[in-house]
């Protein structure tokens, strides 16, 4: 066989297995392989028949829609109206009462009161308005000589009272003074008088002796630069008794040597949260950085005071393996503060991200500021209580 028979064959071949066949819905012919049912619908026909079905479904919720919003409008309306005949019908009882207790009173009888009934003032009508003077008696020379001599016995009282002895200047106590004013005036008195005497009302001076004042507890936030401006959100809470102590470039021998006088006077067990070692990772080694950590710790157990170690944060700048170091310290750290009795406080995971530090990566920006001071402030609050 030549090759245009073997052609001619495939081609009758074709023709036997493709047939063309017409959609039912839109008419459109097409060819299909092998043969298709009787009502044969192409694909875009299909797709539009799908999407009538949706769009019946929805005409079919919105109807419902519109139904159930009448329904609860005429709800709406029907509650209305019987809240305003309620209304009117309480206007109605209202002024029924009112009529009947005027007919009582005009009559004499019993009067029907309600919840509603106010006793009114009468009025007096214009030709029944009096007009008096209440400053008449001064103008007779009996009444003011009377008023005058009640003052007189009045102030007389008040001098008698007074603790200040005779032919010294007389300060008028009225009852709207506070003690603390005539404490004050007192004490004018006396420096004006120069006779040193105390002029105090008996009892006063003993109960200021004997009575105690209870002195809130110390907090001393102490440590190098990374502590700048966290002193707002850390003594908001009480800022007489809160100090914050930042020693720019300090390390932990720095502030061993400054602890007991920045201490002075932070009376009886205070509460001190140590934040330092930042610099002491950039200069010494791991062992030197434990001793230094050694002998605060032991000078800190002299002043018996409750201490928090502040863990050091990470330092962006300086890359993984100061980092690495900083970790291990941190990890010693907190060993060492549970053996020895002291408490600690890490941020290391809450400060992972860099924009909470400065361009030179040392340093914190404000957001790293107010974070650091927000967690110092939550650790104090939990502490104290």
């Amino acid at each position: 066989m030549t090759d245009s028979e073997v052609a001619v064959g495939v081609t009758h071949v074709a023709d036997d297995t493709m047939k063309m066949t017409g959609c039912g819905s839109c008419g459109m012919y097409m060819i299909l392989e092998g043969a298709p049912g009787k009502s044969f619908v192409c694909m875009k026909c299909r797709l539009i028949e799908l999407m009538e079905e949706k769009i019946r479904g929805l005409e079919m919720q919105v109807e419902s829609l519109v139904e159930f919003r009448k329904g609860f409008e005429q709800i709406m309306e029907q509650r209305h109206e019987v809240s305003e005949g309620k209304s009117l019908d309480l206007q109605m009882e209202a002024g029924l009462g009112n009529s009947e207790g005027r007919l009582g009173e005009e009559s004499g009888q019993w009067k029907h009161v309600t919840k509603r009934t106010r006793q009114r003032k009468r009025r007096a009508s214009e030709g029944e308005i009096e007009l008096q003077n209440r400053f008449a008696e001064l103008e007779n020379e009996e009444g003011a000589q009377q008023v005058v001599t009640e003052g007189d016995r009045a102030r007389k009282k008040r001098r008698a009272v007074s603790p200040i002895g005779k032919g010294e200047e007389l300060m008028e106590i009225t009852p709207n003074m506070s003690p603390r004013r005539i404490q004050d005036g007192l004490k004018r008195i006396t420096r004006e008088n120069g006779n040193g005497k105390n002029l105090q009302p008996e009892g006063t001076g003993d109960r200021l002796e004997n009575s105690t004042v209870t002195r809130k507890r110390q907090v001393y936030v102490i440590g190098d630069s990374l502590l700048r401006r966290i002193d707002r959100p850390v003594t908001r809470a009480d800022p007489e008794n809160r100090r914050v102590c930042c020693l720019p470039g300090a390390k932990i021998r720095d502030v061993d040597l400054r602890l007991k006088r920045i201490l002075k006077g932070a009376g009886k067990n205070p509460l001190i949260i140590l934040h330092v070692g930042t610099n002491d990772t950039a200069r010494f080694s791991l062992e030197s950085i434990k001793g230094d950590y050694a002998r605060l710790g032991r000078t800190l157990k002299e002043i018996e005071a409750q201490v928090i170690f502040s863990g050091i944060l990470p330092v962006p700048r300086e890359g993984q393996q100061r980092c690495d170091k900083i970790m291990t310290i941190n990890r010693w750290l907190r060993q060492w503060c549970y053996k020895e009795g002291f408490g600690m406080y890490g941020h290391w995971e809450a400060f992972m991200d860099r924009g909470q530090f400065s361009r030179d990566g040392l340093h914190l920006s404000r957001e790293g500021n107010r974070l650091l001071g927000w967690r110092l402030a939550q650790l104090i609050k939990r502490a104290l209580n």
